[in-house]
């Protein structure tokens, strides 16, 4: 076995990990998870150029990275009450007020050009 089709195998499982963890309870989510993982390898399993499989490794590992780092479950425990289910993986960004004395630019025109040619 090649060392990149190894490490291709390597990812696979991760991520059939990973779905595991991030998802934690909730089985609809695990099952879609794990058939979309499943298609996207198999899709990819008949590549043989190296920088291909080098991609679609990269790919895999910043899927891995952003599964465990941006999702968060929230659990209904009450009438309209929700709690979230925050790892120790979940990116967590400071929270910054908004200033609303700012001053906030105008949008900028959408027009490329003035229409000559």
């Amino acid at each position: 076995m090649s060392g990149l089709r190894r490490e291709a195998l390597k990812w696979y499982k991760t991520l059939q990990r990973t779905k595991d963890h991030v998802f934690a309870g909730d089985h609809r989510a695990i099952v879609a998870a794990r058939q979309r993982i499943r298609e996207e390898f198999l899709k990819n399993k008949n590549l043989t150029e190296e920088k291909d499989i080098k991609e679609k490794i990269k790919i895999a590992r910043d899927v891995d990275v952003e599964l465990r780092g941006s999702v968060v479950q929230a659990v209904k425990v009450h009438e309209n009450v929700y709690q979230a289910k925050i790892t120790g993986d979940t990116k967590k960004l400071d929270n910054v007020m908004f200033d609303p004395n700012a001053d906030i630019p105008a949008p900028r025109s959408k027009k490329c050009g003035d229409g000559k040619k």
